[in-house]
């Protein structure tokens, strides 16, 4: 069971020196065999209260702890962090930061393996996590070859692994398909079912429904709304926008994201294939990730690319942006053949993981990177479009994950390139900012530019794309064409 009491936590950002007022006043009381949904914008304090949860604040990141934290009657200030783990586990947002071996299997067995668990229990732990996870024809691989997705399914199951009584999870459906979403409301529906206390932090809310049985909104680093999960999925959608929160229905599948067009509307604004792509395949060795793939991507318009966790979504926009070589097939930009380094050229990329793509010390110093006339009044204007001129002097890495995601977004914006490509922009996005990017997108294809984004969120599609493409391992379908014009 999980009971926080009276919780305040403030620090000085090393980054920037400033004092962060990050939790203020929060209580909080979760029993076994319940799901609490903890919702709320970005930045707005959730993930501070899941460290504060697995007692990595204070005791990884100083500060001024007030209040208590309690887990199953235990004070964590007086709790070793080595042993908060046979308390609670965790899932983080980023599942890159927790990993520390080489394959699947090997890292779902570490937990047990420090802790000195009996290796038959181990094994048979590791198993069931990975069965009931949908992740056994996973376990020989090596992290580093694994999608974002699958990614994130090893960390969930890594965490059911070590057998600890309280689950936390920071946003664990953010790269998720469909498909692998429906995995995770399993699992959790299972492990509530078998008295386990969960937490979990989303911008997701539609698929907790049913499963929820108290959700608390966060706003300013407070827990400002309480409702009992019945109370909160009938919220009608003049109450959910007012409140800034993602919709609480499913999208279903990616064909239904994205309306038919009318057989009469025109392809695109001015009906040119900007990028175009013919019998385009490529291998990792003797793996054969996609072959025949032929598609435009029409200037002016925005294609999303939908597909199953491992179906090659990103591997493909490495190669449409000249970041890998294809093994066959020809890539056109305005009707010529182009290569890597032209297609290099005239790409834009935010790539799935932001973190890997800021240099600057400064907000404002990271748009001007690849747009020098991005600076002065023009990147004050960008920031804003985005809601970050009040941090313009921060350092990008101080930044919460949503507000990273629209960082890269912007200094895309500012290159002002022909073809603008996205790998999951909305991972770790509130509504109010789904809106901003999903504008944002139009305004950039309406400039001319070809926009490509890899997504796996039906709620954004439908917002914004004029066709979408299903990639399946082994070929691609074009599911809809929208009437977003």
């Amino acid at each position: 069971m999980i009971d926080v009491e009276s919780l305040s936590f403030s620090y000085v950002s090393e980054l920037t020196g400033d004092r962060v007022d990050a939790l203020a006043g929060v209580d909080l009381s979760a029993r076994p065999g319940t799901l609490t949904l903890v919702c709320g914008s970005s930045g707005c304090g959730k993930s501070t209260l899941m460290r504060a949860l697995t007692g990595l604040v204070p005791q990884m990141t100083p500060g001024e702890l007030e209040g208590a934290v309690r887990i199953n009657g235990r004070d964590l200030t007086e709790v070793s962090l080595t042993e908060v783990g046979h308390l609670c586990s965790s899932v983080f947002q980023n599942p890159r930061t927790q990993f520390f071996c080489d394959t699947v299997a090997e890292e779902l067995a570490f937990c047990g393996e420090n802790y000195g668990r009996d290796r038959r229990a181990l094994i048979e732990s590791s198993e069931r996590a990975a069965d009931l996870m949908g992740i056994v024809d996973l376990m020989d691989r090596k992290l580093s070859t694994l999608s974002g997705g699958q990614l994130q399914k090893v960390a969930l199951a890594c965490a059911l692994a070590s057998g600890a009584p309280v689950l936390l999870a920071d946003e664990p459906t953010s790269n998720l398909d469909p498909e692998a979403i429906a995995d995770v409301r399993r699992a959790l529906a299972i492990l509530k079912g078998q008295g386990m206390t969960i937490l979990v932090v989303e911008h997701r809310l539609h698929f907790l429904r049913g499963l929820a049985d108290q959700v608390l909104l966060m706003e300013g680093g407070r827990i400002t709304r309480r409702w009992t999960g019945e109370e909160f999925y009938s919220l009608d959608d003049a109450q959910r926008r007012s409140l800034g929160l993602r919709t609480l229905v499913d999208p279903g599948p990616p064909e239904a994201w994205v309306p038919v067009r009318d057989p009469g509307d025109a392809a695109s604004p001015d009906g040119r294939a900007r990028l175009s792509c013919r019998d385009l395949s490529f291998s990792y060795g003797n793996a054969r990730v996609f072959e025949g793939f032929d598609v435009d991507f029409p200037a002016g318009q925005i294609t999303c690319i939908a597909g199953e966790n491992g179906a090659g979504k990103t591997t493909l926009v490495r190669v449409l942006c000249g970041l890998a070589a294809p093994g066959s097939g020809t890539i056109t930009l305005d009707g010529q053949e182009v290569t890597r380094r032209q297609r290099r050229a005239a790409c834009a990329l935010v790539m799935q993981d932001t973190g890997r793509q800021l240099f600057s010390d400064t907000l404002a110093g990271e748009l001007t990177i690849g747009a020098s006339e991005a600076s002065g009044e023009a990147g004050e204007q960008l920031l804003a479009d985005f809601d970050l001129a009040h941090l313009g002097e921060r350092h990008p890495l101080s930044l919460s994950g949503g507000q990273k995601q629209r960082l890269v977004i912007a200094a895309a914006r500012a290159t002002g390139r022909r073809v603008v490509i996205l790998d999951e922009p909305t991972s770790g996005v509130d509504a109010r900012h789904l809106d901003s990017i999903t504008s944002t997108l139009r305004r950039v294809a309406g400039e001319g530019a070809a926009v490509i984004v890899v997504t796996h969120d039906g709620e954004f599609a439908s917002a914004c794309a004029d066709q979408l493409i299903t990639l399946t391992p082994m070929g691609t379908k074009r599911a809809r064409e929208g009437d977003h014009q």
